[in-house]
This record gives structure tokens, sequence and C-alpha cells, in this order.
């Protein structure tokens, strides 16, 4: 739980009050690899930190498992469309390690947002980081060969490279796993 608070802090300044508000609202998990946190068609209603593990996000298109991002460890993971909008995911999330995670529901947060306004710009921070991130790394992603695709990924996410497998890193990236170890081999 202390890490999910450090990192809070880290984006804002935290009252002792706040922070025993969220130690008393947050629940600490631990999850076994393969642990499913959200299928498609579930609403997601938690915003989670991993402070421990891996967790990656992916779909099924054609009947096929495309993962779309990895997780590691200090993220904030949610499925933000289902969460926002409080509507069936068209995601799954799952555990790739052994994980811990830390969460607090939708109402929780409600609560802490209008008890704590420090809170309600921690989670705007969080989800601005989020949004420069995904839009950094999709932008140019479309017009990039392979091997640039896996640079721009090793470049600026070196901790999912490290910690997830090739297939899903692959998938990530739109490549086959036969490129991804052809590229990785040079």
């Amino acid at each position: 739980m202390q890490s999910f608070i450090d990192y809070i802090k880290y984006f804002i300044n935290l009252s002792e009050k706040a922070e025993n508000d969220i130690k008393r609202l947050a629940i600490r998990e631990s999850i076994e690899k393969g642990h499913e946190v959200l299928a498609e068609g579930k609403t997601c209603k938690r915003i989670y930190f991993l402070e421990e593990g891996t967790l990656r996000a992916f779909f099924y298109l054609k009947g096929k498992d495309i993962t779309h991002w990895v997780y590691p460890n200090n993220s904030m993971v949610t499925s933000w469309h289902s969460y926002i909008n409080e509507s069936p995911s068209s995601e799954y999330i799952e555990a790739t390690e052994d994980s811990i995670l830390v969460s607090l529901t939708y109402e929780d947060w409600q609560y802490l947002f209008k008890t704590y306004p420090e809170l309600d710009r921690f989670v705007r921070i969080v989800m601005e980081y989020q949004i420069a991130t995904l839009d950094e790394f999709y932008k140019g992603y479309y017009f990039l060969s392979a091997k640039e695709k896996y640079e721009l990924l090793i470049n600026n996410y070196p901790s999912i490279v490290q910690r997830a497998n090739l297939g899903h890193i692959a998938s990530m990236l739109g490549i086959s796993q036969e490129t991804l170890s052809r590229i990785r081999g040079k």
C-alpha cells in the first residue's frame, strides 16, 4: 500500500487525512499469473495501481488474441472507456506474472475527489500522462517499420520489453513473433 501512497505523493502533496482515507478504502490483493482482472462485457468498476508484477490488456479480433498494451509495475491500470462511461468493456485485463494490485472503486474515488480536491488533480495528471504516453506511442506507430516500432518500445518503455513475453510484445506491435525474433537477433 505504501508504494501506492508514494506514487500519489510523487505527483501531489497528500495530507495525512487523505492518506488515511485512501488506506481505509483501498483494497490490496495478490493475484496469480493468468488471473483475469477484467473480462470483455463486464463493466470496470475499479482503478488499479500495479504495485508489483505485470498486466496486459487485450481483445479478440476474429478469434485472435491481440495485446494492445502491457503494464509494468508502478502503473495505473483500468479499462478507461468502461470505467469512465460505466459501460461494458471491450477488452480483457489479465496478470502475466504473479502481481499485487491496490484498487479503489469509482464511488471511492468520487468520495475522495469531493473530500480532497488534490486527489482530483492527481487523477487528472495520471490521465494526462496516460493520454500523452499513448498519443506519443501510437501517433507515429502506423508509419513505422517493424524494427522502428520495436526501437520505439525499447527506448520509451524498456520495462515492458524486459517483462513481457515475445508473443505479447509482437502482438502489441502488430508484427509476427518470427519478425520480432529476427529484429531482436540483430
